[in-house]
C-alpha cells in the first residue's frame, strides 16, 4: 500500500505539478530570504517587508533551496511526497489508537489513496505540510490523553505551532483541541489539575513561535498583528472591502471565485460571466455593468468603485437577511465539502457543463461521487462507529466549517486540513459494518443450525 500510495503521489508530481498564484509569493519570500536577508517581496521601487504571509512555508521552502537549489519545487515535492506518506502512517496509527487494528489499515488504505490530499504533493502550497502538522498534532494528543503525559501534550503544542506557522486558520486546531480539554476538565474531576496543566503546556507552546513574529510585526510596521489578515495584505495596502462585501452577496462556488474574484485588480472581467443571484434586480444590473465597464478601462480596484461596489452590498444585505445569514453560508458549506475537488487539476471547475467538455465533466462527476462517499462513509463513522476520544476527530471539522461560512471566495482546498479525521471516521464507519456483518452471519448460522 506504502508502494501504491508513492506512486499515485509521484503522478501528480511528475505529470501535473503546479506552481502558480499563491506558490510564486511562498517562493519570492524563500528567495529573498536567502539572497537579500529579507522577509519580503520585491516591488517597483525596491524590497520591502511584507508580512501578508507566516513564515512557516517560506522557511521550509527556503530550507529546501538552500539544499537542492534554489526555485528546485521537483525536490520540494519530493520532500512534501515524503511527509505526506509519514502523514499516512500517523492516521493508521490514530485509527489504531482509536478504533482498532483492522480500521487502522482501512484509515491507511484511504490516506494513501484518496487524490484529493495526494494532488496538493505536487503543488508549491501548504496543504501537504499543513496537513503533516495537523495529523501530527491528533495523534500526540491521543497519546497525551492515554499515557497522561505533559511531554506528549508539549509535543501535540509542537505539531500545532507549525500548523499555527503555515497558515493562519491553523489556530483553529488549538482552539479545537482546547475545546476537547475543557470538556474532559468539566466532565472529569478526578483528572482536572493534570488537564488544566495539559492545557497550558498546550497552549504556551503552540503559541511561543508567534512571539518574535508579532514583535517583528510590531517593529517594522508599528501593528499588532500576530497572524495573517483575513484579507491577506501589507498595513500599507488598499484592501476592496466594498468589493468583498458585494461578492459576498451572492458568491456560493468555487467557479465563481476562480472566474472572477482572481482576477480583480488586473485582469478585465465580464458581467454576464456573473449568475443570475448576483442581481436582484435589472436596475442593479445596469448599475454593476456600468461599474464593471468603468473598472475594465484600467482594470484597477479603485477606492471609488469600491465605495460604490460596498453601497450596492449593503443594500443587498439589509433587503435579503435571511439570503445572506443563511442560505448563502449553508450553500459555500455544501460547495467546500461535496463539489468535486478538481482545482489544481487540468480539469474545468464548471464540472456541471456536459456540454462544453463533456470528458472533464465525466472525470470531475465521478471526483465528486468519490468526494461524496468520503464524506457520508465519515460521518456515519462519527454517527454509529466505536470510536474512543470522539471529539478529536469532530470538533475540528466542525469548528472550520464554521469558520468558512463566514467567508466569501473560499476554495475547496480549506476543508482539506480535515480529511486525515475522515479517513479515521471513514475507517471507523467501516469497521462497524464489518462487525454487524460478522455477527449477523454468526446468528444466521446459529438459527439454521
Amino acid at each position: 500500500m506504502t508502494l501504491a500510495g508513492v506512486l499515485l503521489r509521484l503522478v501528480f508530481v511528475l505529470r501535473w505539478p503546479v506552481v502558480q498564484g499563491d506558490a510564486l509569493i511562498y517562493a519570492e519570500i524563500a528567495r529573498n530570504l536567502l539572497n537579500e536577508h529579507v522577509y519580503g517581496l520585491a516591488r517597483a521601487t525596491g524590497m520591502f517587508p511584507t508580512l501578508i504571509r507566516l513564515p512557516g512555508y517560506p522557511l521550509f521552502l527556503a530550507a529546501c533551496f538552500r539544499i537542492f537549489g534554489q526555485d528546485n519545487f521537483r525536490a520540494v515535492m519530493l520532500v512534501q511526497l515524503v511527509l505526506d506518506i509519514v502523514s499516512c502512517y500517523a492516521i493508521a496509527e490514530t485509527a489504531r489508537r482509536l478504533v482498532s487494528r483492522r480500521a487502522a489499515l482501512m484509515a491507511f488504505a484511504f490516506a494513501c489513496l484518496c487524490p484529493f490530499t495526494a494532488n496538493y504533493v505536487g503543488t508549491g502550497l501548504t496543504e501537504t505540510t499543513e496537513i503533516f502538522c495537523t495529523t501530527m498534532a491528533v495523534l500526540f494528543a491521543v497519546l497525551a490523553f492515554e499515557q497522561k503525559s505533559l511531554s506528549w501534550w508539549a509535543a501535540c503544542g509542537l505539531a500545532t505551532a507549525g500548523a499555527i506557522q503555515l497558515r493562519p486558520d491553523g489556530g483553529l486546531l488549538l482552539i479545537s483541541i482546547g475545546l476537547v480539554l475543557l470538556w474532559r476538565l468539566v466532565r472529569d474531576a478526578d483528572n482536572r489539575r493534570h488537564t488544566l496543566a495539559a492545557g497550558v503546556v498546550l497552549f504556551v507552546v503552540s503559541l511561543a513561535p508567534l512571539v518574535p513574529w508579532t514583535i517583528r510585526n510590531w517593529k517594522t510596521f508599528h501593528v499588532f498583528q500576530p497572524l495573517v489578515t483575513i484579507s491577506a495584505s501589507d498595513p500599507d495596502e488598499f484592501v476592496p472591502k466594498g468589493w468583498n462585501r458585494w461578492v459576498n452577496t451572492w458568491i456560493v462556488d468555487y467557479s465563481s471565485t476562480e472566474d472572477l474574484t482572481f482576477n480583480v485588480s488586473g485582469t478585465a472581467i465580464d458581467v454576464y460571466a456573473l449568475p443570475s443571484r448576483a442581481f436582484d434586480s435589472q436596475d442593479e444590473f445596469l448599475r454593476v455593468a456600468r461599474l464593471f465597464a468603468e473598472y475594465n478601462q484600467t482594470v484597477t480596484m479603485t477606492p471609488e468603485l469600491d465605495q460604490q461596489f460596498g453601497q450596492i452590498a449593503d443594500a443587498r444585505i439589509r433587503n435579503h437577511r435571511f439570503r445572506q445569514f443563511v442560505l448563502l453560508p449553508l450553500g459555500r458549506t455544501l460547495d467546500v465539502w461535496l463539489r468535486p475537488r478538481t482545482e489544481m487539476l487540468p480539469l474545468d471547475t464548471h464540472w456541471w457543463d456536459f456540454e462544453s467538455d463533456i470528458n472533464d465533466s465525466s472525470w470531475a462527476t465521478g471526483l465528486g461521487v468519490l468526494n461524496l462517499l468520503l464524506v457520508l462513509a465519515a460521518i456515519g463513522g462519527a454517527v454509529r462507529g466505536r470510536v474512543q476520544c470522539l471529539g478529536l476527530l469532530v470538533v475540528y471539522p466542525i469548528v472550520r466549517t464554521l469558520l468558512l461560512m463566514k467567508m466569501a471566495a473560499v476554495e475547496d482546498r480549506y476543508t482539506l486540513e480535515c480529511f486525515p479525521m475522515l479517513y479515521v471516521l471513514a475507517a471507523a464507519w467501516w469497521e462497524r459494518g464489518r462487525t454487524e456483518s460478522f455477527a449477523a452471519s454468526v446468528t444466521t448460522a446459529k438459527q439454521s443450525s
